[in-house]
C-alpha cells in the first residue's frame, strides 16, 4: 500500500517553547496536538491510499490480461496462413534421383515418377585466349533461343567480355567465366539456361560460340568444336504421362508438389503423400489452451474473492472484462468469414465450450474433419492467405480476423492500454491529493502547537502567581500568630 507517514517532529517555535518551559498544565500537549491532527488526517489519507491501491491493482489486472491475449494472438499466428498447414508426409522411393516437397495445396495420394534425362544448358569453351589482347570483339551479338539478339559491349579483352556477359545474366540467363587450362592459357567458358529451346550463339569479330545444328533425324550438321554440352530438356514420366521440361526444378506437374531432379531413376519411383493431422492438432490444442488461460485470468481478475497474487480481484465490476469476453466468444464461436462447404467455424474441427466456459478439442473429430475436407479447413481458417499478409478490413478467415481484433485490442490506442493509462493517471492524481493533505495537516499541526504553547505559558504564569500568593499568605499568617 502507498502511504504517507505522519510526522512526529514539528520543528516549530510553539513546540520549542513548550519544551523549554518545563512547567505548565502537566499534559503532553505535543501528543494532544498530533492526535487532533491525526483524527482529521488518517481517515482522509486511508481513503486516498485505498484508491491508489485499487488503481494500481487495475494496472496489474490490465497487464495480466494483455499478456495472455498476446499469447492467444501468437497461437492464432500459427494458424493464419496456408504455409502453417503443410501437413503431408512424403515418402519417396528414389531420393537419389529426385527430391519432392509439398505445400498445403497438395493432396494426399500416390504417384509414379520415372526420370529418363535431366535438363541441361548449352556450354561452350572458346579457343585458348590471350588475356592481354583486346581484339576479340568490343561488340558481340548474343542470341538465346527465339529471343531477340542482345549486344554485348566490352573492351574486347577476355576478362572484359566475361564481365559484360555476366552483367546481362539476369536478362539473358547466360553466364561466363575464364578457366585456366595451362600455365599461361585461358579459355572463356559460356553457359546458357537449361532446356532445348534455350540454345545460344555468341558471335564477334574474332570469337564465335554456337550450338550444334541437327537434321530431322537428329544427325549433327554443323558441329561446333567448342561445344562442351548441348542444351536439352528433362525427360520424365509421371503417372504414365511422358513429359519434357526445360528445367530440373519442376512445380507444374503434380499440384502443390515441387520436384527437383538429380539424376535418372532406376525404373519408376513411387511418391506417396499421406495427410498428417498431428501438426494441426498440436497448433489447435495450443490455441484452445490459450483461450482457457485468458478465461482463467479474466475470471480471477473479476472475482472479488480471488486470492490470485498480483491481479486477483483487480477488475471487479470492470466492464472491460465483459467486453473482452464478448470479443473472445465472437472469435471462437462465430461463423468464419471464409466458410467453405461443411467447414464453417472452429466447431467443425472439434472445438467446443462446456457449461462452465471451458474450451476443449475433440481430436477424433478433428482428424475426421481434416481427412474429409482438408482444403476446406484451411480456407475456413485462413481464406488461403499466403505469407504474413494480414489486413484489418478484408475477410481473411477465423485466424486472421481474430488476429486483427487482438491487434486492435492490444494496440497503444486500444481498450486495455487506454484503461491502464487512465488508472495510472488516477494514481498520480491521488498522490497529488496526498501531498496536498500532508501540507495542510503539517500547517494545522504547527498552528495547534503554537496555540498550546501559548496556553502552557498562561497556565505556567498562573501557577507561578498561585505559588507566590500562597507564600505571601503563609508569611502573613505566621507574622500574625507571632
Amino acid at each position: 500500500m502507498a502511504t504517507t507517514a505522519v510526522s512526529n517532529s514539528t520543528n516549530n517555535a510553539g513546540a520549542a517553547a513548550i519544551a523549554s518551559m518545563g512547567a505548565g498544565s502537566g499534559m503532553d500537549v505535543k501528543a494532544l496536538a498530533q492526535a487532533i491532527v491525526d483524527a482529521q488526517k488518517v481517515p482522509q489519507s486511508d481513503a486516498i491510499n485505498k484508491k491508489i491501491d485499487q488503481s494500481n491493482a487495475k494496472i496489474s489486472g490490465y497487464s495480466a490480461v494483455r499478456y495472455v491475449l498476446d499469447q492467444l494472438k501468437t497461437a492464432f499466428l500459427d494458424l493464419n496462413t496456408t504455409s502453417d498447414f503443410n501437413a503431408l508426409n512424403l515418402s519417396n522411393s528414389q531420393t537419389a534421383a529426385y527430391t519432392a516437397t509439398a505445400t498445403s495445396s497438395a493432396s494426399a495420394g500416390s504417384h509414379t515418377i520415372e526420370v529418363a534425362k535431366l535438363a541441361s544448358p548449352q556450354r561452350n569453351a572458346s579457343p585458348v585466349l590471350d588475356l592481354n589482347a583486346s581484339t576479340y570483339g568490343q561488340s558481340l551479338n548474343l542470341t538465346v533461343g527465339s529471343a531477340a539478339s542482345v549486344t554485348i559491349t566490352s573492351d574486347g579483352t577476355p576478362a572484359g567480355i566475361a564481365a559484360a556477359i555476366n552483367a546481362k545474366t539476369t536478362d539473358t540467363g547466360v553466364s561466363a567465366q575464364l578457366v585456366k587450362v595451362s600455365a599461361t592459357g585461358y579459355k572463356l567458358v559460356v553457359s546458357g539456361p537449361s532446356g532445348a529451346d534455350n540454345k545460344f550463339s555468341l558471335v564477334g569479330d574474332n570469337l564465335s560460340l554456337t550450338p550444334n545444328t541437327y537434321d530431322s533425324q537428329g544427325t549433327v550438321l554443323t558441329p561446333d568444336s567448342g561445344l562442351l554440352q548441348d542444351a536439352k530438356d528433362a525427360e520424365l514420366t509421371v503417372d504414365g504421362l511422358s513429359l519434357t521440361r526445360s528445367t530440373n526444378h519442376i512445380d507444374d506437374i503434380i499440384t502443390g508438389v515441387t520436384l527437383d531432379l538429380n539424376g535418372a531413376t532406376n525404373g519408376a519411383g513411387n511418391l506417396n503423400l499421406a495427410l498428417d493431422t498431428t501438426p494441426v492438432a498440436t497448433k489447435l490444442t495450443a490455441l484452445v489452451d490459450a483461450y482457457n488461460t485468458v478465461q482463467t485470468v479474466l475470471t480471477d481478475a473479476y472475482n472479488k474473492d480471488s486470492k490470485t497474487a498480483e491481479y486477483g480481484a483487480s477488475l471487479v465490476g470492470d466492464s472491460t472484462v465483459q467486453s473482452i469476453r464478448s470479443e473472445m466468444r465472437a472469435m471462437f464461436l462465430s461463423t468464419s468469414t471464409s466458410a467453405s462447404g461443411n467447414m464453417t467455424a472452429l466447431r467443425d474441427l472439434g472445438v467446443s465450450v462446456d457449461a462452465k466456459g471451458v474450451m476443449s478439442l475433440d481430436k477424433a473429430k478433428l482428424s475426421t474433419s481434416l481427412q474429409s475436407d482438408f482444403a476446406g479447413a484451411v480456407k475456413m481458417l485462413t481464406n488461403n492467405v499466403n505469407g504474413n499478409y494480414i489486413s484489418s478490413t478484408d475477410k481473411n478467415g477465423v485466424a486472421n480476423d481474430a488476429i486483427n481484433k487482438l491487434t486492435s485490442l492490444l494496440a497503444n490506442d486500444g481498450l486495455l492500454v487506454v484503461q491502464s493509462n487512465n488508472a495510472a493517471k488516477k494514481v498520480t492524481d491521488y498522490q497529488d491529493q496526498l501531498t496536498k493533505l500532508n501540507d495542510r495537516m503539517t500547517k494545522l499541526l504547527d498552528r495547534y502547537n503554537k496555540q498550546f504553547a501559548a496556553m502552557e505559558t498562561i497556565v505556567g504564569q498562573t501557577k507561578s502567581l498561585q505559588t507566590s500568593l500562597t507564600s505571601t499568605f503563609a508569611n502573613m499568617n505566621s507574622s500574625s500568630n507571632k
